[in-house]
């Protein structure tokens, strides 16, 4: 270790979060969680220990709120300046709470009249500067919106009365781009940074001058004539017809050294892009630009012309890193495939071991699969990375023998193209996801909650799926695929992975509801406002089971076109992982060795340890903090419970069960001498248990400060 295990004092230990590009605690102090990720290099650290593995055992309650909004997921990081908690709701409103009591100060809804917000939000951003109001940053829908931290109203100045639209002087007209921004903004200087998500349009970074709301300079992730990596794209107009290379994993900003940091996912769509060659940046990338012009320092593209679904998640991680024996600055990569990438940030040198290998071609018509992908040999993976027959369940003997009639039915293997036979891989949800890791400045150490679930993707040829039918049952039918809505909703329309189902729909809808939710998106579902009106009109004729009028015939003999028949996880018959468990993981990486220093089971299924199954862990959303206290807290988890382990060993030290999922990251900070840690516990998500509306902060009890 470069310290030696060291207790470092407090003021170095700014000095070296500053080094690793976080922000100094100028205008922020150490009681704060100032920064979505704690830090301005997302580190999730805190150099708070009042609490510590001496007495974290009694932790309790010390205040819950309830915001009154049941609806949906909260994901964000709350943040706490100078003893204030700043929230969010699954409307898009925020609130502000004293950070002692739990008690509102102010709540600000961001809809105007005939509008409401849903979708998802990671966090929020908070702007101070001497002489000027302290200012919050948040999206709400395709807008970013400026409000005052003091009393939660719109600076008026900012765009139109508080907001400006993410949609407008792009590609498209504002009303066919679809983008929304689930990534919490970050600051640099009078700049506010906002990544874009979109399934129908190229995405961007941009950056807005904090007073006006002008924008100041985009980055498209997806490039144009002219910038670098527009040669590519084999189709060269995809930088106007594509979509996708979405920024929703968060950024990361280097205040000292003037950069910003940002991973990105991959094209639209997932898992079929015909005629169209190339590496195609800057998808499944981290990228570096120079914070005040937008220009490009680096890149490196983790994954060649994606087709699995295995976006870059999370924001990078600024850090401390060794190269040829010194100290570098460095940054961060935590994959979906369980690998981490690590770079000097400011030269983009990569750090990691990666070798270049061949890998399979496509067996779909019009499909191109890049020749080569890299393959990281060092640091080791912290999950899975191959289904092979030695991987599957042994929970029962009934189990396995239901896996491995799946397995034998589909091709295993790494980067197999998506086919009509079916393939079989870990990554769609982790290896890492959104929450990422937390970062130990002290003893160099990521901590990172993972998911080890692999996933079945089968492949259809929608354009000739039914020879000949009426133009309700195909034309719908066939739409209702290519558009991409089964891959989330099942092609059967029963649902995957907690989405609706969508039956019997005309019991609760209109043609024009359902026109309007497609249009205009509705809670996590995007907008499809790209969609042609009439296609549009027969998908939801299809939804709520209606003819169309005359039931024209429509013979199909078209070109091949193929869709996804679903995300659809690798279960057993019970509906466990039909893997060998652990399913679920928190992780402990060495970036000095490499090497992962501890592994525990997160989550559990009281159902299966009460029959004598060893601890399996469960799929998890959400991420982890480390304290100077020893301590990484991390909720996540199936089981609804949120835990505090000890950094230095995996064990388990508190655990408590929440009220509903505490599917986010936490925050942690001090607030009337006492340290407190908070998490949303709203439950939802992707894991589809039931939701609910609680924010909840625990403490020592005075008792123990009083020793």
């Amino acid at each position: 270790m470069i310290f030696d295990n060291m207790r470092l004092p407090i003021t170095w230990l700014f000095s070296l979060l500053a080094f690793a590009g976080c922000n100094p605690p100028n205008p922020f102090s150490e009681a704060d969680w100032a920064y979505p990720g704690g830090t301005a290099g997302q580190t999730k650290y805190s150099s708070l220990d009042q609490i510590n593995t001496s007495n974290v055992a009694d932790l309790e309650v010390a205040w819950v709120f309830n915001s009154g909004v049941k609806s949906g997921n909260v994901q964000m990081n709350p943040l706490i300046v100078d003893g204030t908690v700043y929230i969010t709701t699954p409307l898009q409103e925020v609130i502000a709470l004293d950070g002692v009591t739990g008690a509102k100060i102010w709540r600000f809804n961001p809809a105007r009249e005939g509008e409401q917000f849903g979708g998802i939000n990671r966090g929020i951003s908070f702007w101070r500067k001497k002489g000027e109001q302290d200012r919050i940053f948040f999206t709400s829908g395709g807008f970013l919106n400026a409000i005052y931290a003091a009393n939660g109203l719109p600076v008026p100045e900012f765009g139109s009365q508080g907001r400006i639209s993410l949609n407008e002087n792009l590609v498209k007209p504002a009303d066919m781009m679809g983008i929304s921004s689930p990534g919490a903004p970050v600051i640099y200087g009078d700049l506010v940074i906002v990544g874009a998500m979109t399934w129908s349009s190229p995405a961007n970074v941009s950056a807005f001058n904090v007073l006006t709301g002008d924008r100041e300079w985009i980055f498209h992730t997806i490039p144009q004539p002219g910038e670098h990596g527009y040669e590519t794209w084999g189709s060269q107009d995809f930088w106007k017809t594509g979509g996708g290379v979405n920024v929703w994993g968060g950024l990361s900003v280097d205040i000292e050294n003037g950069m910003v940091y940002f991973s990105t996912g991959q094209p639209k769509d997932d898992f079929y892009r015909p005629d169209n060659e190339g590496e195609q940046l800057f998808g499944n990338s981290i990228v570096a630009l120079h914070a005040e012009t937008g220009k490009r320092a680096w890149h490196y593209q983790a994954i060649h012309h994606d087709l699995w679904d295995l976006d870059m998640p999370c924001a990078p991680i600024l850090t401390t890193l060794r190269q040829d024996g010194k100290r570098v600055p460095g940054v961060v990569q935590l994959t979906k495939t369980g690998n981490v990438l690590l770079f000097n940030r400011l030269t983009g040198q990569l750090l990691s071991e990666v070798e270049e290998r061949p890998v399979p071609a496509s067996t779909l018509a019009g499909q191109y699969a890049f020749p080569t992908q890299p393959f990281v040999k060092w640091p080791e993976p912290f999950s899975k990375q191959v289904v092979t027959a030695d991987d599957l369940t042994n929970i029962s003997a009934e189990a396995h023998a239901y896996a491995r009639e799946r397995f034998n039915s589909v091709d295993a293997g790494w980067y197999i193209p998506p086919s009509t036979k079916g393939i079989l891989y870990y990554g769609i949800h982790g290896g890492a996801e959104w929450g990422g890791g937390s970062y130990d400045p002290v003893d160099q150490v990521i901590y990172v909650n993972s998911n080890e679930l692999a996933w079945r993707i089968t492949m259809q040829d929608v354009n000739n799926e039914q020879p000949t039918v009426d133009k309700n049952e195909h034309g719908g039918r066939r739409l209702f695929l290519a558009s991409g809505c089964a891959s989330c909703h099942g092609a059967d329309r029963q649902g995957l992975n907690g989405t609706p189902v969508l039956k019997n729909l005309a019991e609760k809808y209109t043609q024009k509801d359902v026109v309007d939710i497609i249009k205009k998106g509705k809670g996590a579902m995007p907008p499809f406002a790209h969609l042609p009106e009439d296609d549009v009109q027969l998908i939801a004729a299809y939804l709520l089971d209606m003819e169309v009028a005359g039931k024209e015939k429509e013979a199909v003999a078209a070109k091949p076109y193929y869709r996804s028949m679903g995300y659809n996880k690798f279960l057993d018959e019970q509906g466990y992982p039909a893997t060998k468990p652990p399913w679920g993981t928190l992780n402990a990486i060495d970036l000095e060795s490499g090497k992962i220093k501890w592994k525990v089971p997160l989550g559990e299924y009281p159902e299966l340890t009460a029959k004598g199954i060893p601890l399996t862990g469960t799929e998890n959303f959400g991420g982890s903090i480390a304290t100077a206290g020893g301590l990484v807290f991390v909720g996540a988890t199936r089981d609804e419970r949120f835990r505090a382990f000890d950094k230095n060993t995996g064990e388990i030290l508190w655990e408590t069960k929440l009220p509903f999922g505490g599917f986010a990251v936490p925050s942690t900070y001090s607030a009337g001498g006492k340290q407190y840690v908070i998490i949303p516990a709203t439950g939802g998500g992707k894991l589809g248990t039931m939701t609910g509306d609680a924010y909840v902060a625990f403490a020592l009890p005075d008792r123990m400060l009083q020793k």
